[in-house]
């Protein structure tokens, strides 16, 4: 399960890989292109290639400002955090690491 979409970024080399650690994929400059995070255009990709039909760059914009109420609307505990969104994104938005931010932040019930 998983692979390089379901992963993260890891800036320190001297992170450990464990018993845990599915894979390491290595990426030369020349694969990395950072792109300058804009403002999302609303073009809806992020919601055509989301698996389970989800609206990612709501439940992004709920967990930053934290509008828990938007949120569980949006139903953020439901993403599966597959990247397809985070990939797809013109805008370059950390769409997937907000919602991790949010999963994480959200107040249990």
């Amino acid at each position: 399960a998983g692979g390089p979409m379901m992963g993260f970024t890891l800036s320190d080399l001297s992170t450990p890989v464990t018993k845990g650690t599915s894979g390491v994929t290595v990426l030369t400059r020349d694969d990395v292109r950072r792109a300058e995070q804009t403002n999302c255009v609303r073009c809806g990709r992020c919601v055509d290639v989301c698996p389970l039909r989800l609206v990612p760059t709501k439940m992004a914009m709920a967990a930053k400002f934290r509008d828990w109420e938007l949120a569980k609307r949006y139903h953020l505990q439901a993403c599966c955090e597959c990247g397809c969104c985070g990939y797809a994104c013109p805008a370059s938005i950390p769409l997937v690491q907000l919602i991790r931010l949010g999963k994480a932040q959200i107040p249990k019930e």
